[in-house]
C-alpha cells in the first residue's frame, strides 16, 4: 500500500476538531495538486481575510515555501459564484492572514463536469471491457465483478467505480508489462473484485484482487497510488 495515503476531503475539511487556517490552506493545496494530477475534482472558491481589512477571493492554487517566503497563491476570480477562476495569480503572505472562508465547500462531493456522467449500464458494460484488457496484458483469462454489497443505484458509487474501472484497466495493464512486477502479476491475479468504501485500499487474496476506492473524488486514486498499491500486494 502506498505510505501517502489519498486525502479525505472531509476528514481534511469538515470532521474532528476545529482546523486551523494554515490547516486548511495546506489541505486545499493538497486537493489542487491532485487536480493537477488528474482527478476531477470540483475546489471551492476561498475568501482570505487579511489583517488590512481587505479580502482576498478565488481558488486556492497552492501553499507552501516561495521565493518571497511562506505564503499561499490564489487564482483571483470576478467574484463569488462565477465559477470562473480567472487568470489572475496573488501571492498572499502568510502573516498578513487572519481567517479563511470555503464557499460552498459541498462540490468537493461531486467530480468535475470533465467527467463524463456515469450510469449502472455504463459500469456494466465497461466492467467486461476492463476484464478483457487485463486478461490480454497478463495472457491469461481475467474476471472482474462488483463486491458484494456494491448499490450501483448510488450516484457516489456509480461514479466512483466508473473511475476505478478506468484507471485499473491502464494501470494493471502497464503493471503487467514491468519487469518482475508483470511476472508475479500473471501468476497471481485471476479474478479483481471493485468496492466503494470509506478509503482507498488493496488486498490479493487466493487470486482475486479486491480494489476499493473512496466515495469522494478527492480520495480516488491517483495512478501513482494505485499502481504502488497493487504492487504492494503482491507476494
Amino acid at each position: 500500500m502506498s505510505p501517502t495515503r489519498p486525502v479525505d476531503p472531509l476528514e481534511c475539511l469538515g470532521r474532528g476538531h476545529v482546523r486551523s487556517v494554515w490547516e486548511v490552506m495546506e489541505a486545499m493545496s493538497i486537493l489542487m495538486s491532485r487536480r493537477n494530477e488528474g482527478l476531477p475534482l470540483n475546489l471551492p472558491q476561498v475568501t482570505l481575510y487579511l489583517r488590512s481589512g481587505r479580502e482576498v477571493l478565488g481558488v486556492l492554487r497552492e501553499y507552501g515555501e516561495f521565493r518571497q517566503g511562506r505564503g499561499v497563491l490564489m487564482n483571483t476570480s470576478g467574484g463569488y459564484g462565477s465559477r470562473d477562476e480567472g487568470m489572475d495569480v496573488t501571492f498572499v503572505p502568510d502573516g498578513v492572514i487572519e481567517a479563511i472562508t470555503l464557499h460552498d465547500a459541498t462540490v468537493l462531493a461531486t467530480p468535475a463536469k470533465s467527467m463524463p456522467e456515469s450510469s449502472p449500464m455504463h459500469l456494466r458494460r465497461h466492467l467486461p471491457a476492463m476484464a478483457d484488457k487485463l486478461s490480454t496484458a497478463l495472457g491469461t483469462p481475467v474476471t472482474a465483478e462488483f463486491g458484494p454489497g456494491t448499490d450501483l443505484d448510488a450516484a457516489t458509487t456509480v461514479q466512483g467505480l466508473a473511475w476505478l474501472i478506468e484507471r485499473t484497466g491502464e494501470v494493471v495493464s502497464a503493471l503487467a508489462n514491468t519487469p518482475d512486477t508483470g511476472t508475479v502479476l500473471k501468476e497471481q491475479v485471476r479474478k479483481v473484485r471493485l468496492f466503494v468504501g470509506d478509503s482507498f485500499q488493496a488486498k490479493l487474496t487466493d487470486g482475486t484482487l479486491d480494489l476499493t476506492t473512496s466515495r469522494f473524488p478527492a480520495a480516488w486514486p491517483l495512478d501513482r497510488e494505485l499502481k504502488m498499491a497493487v504492487a504492494d500486494t503482491l507476494p
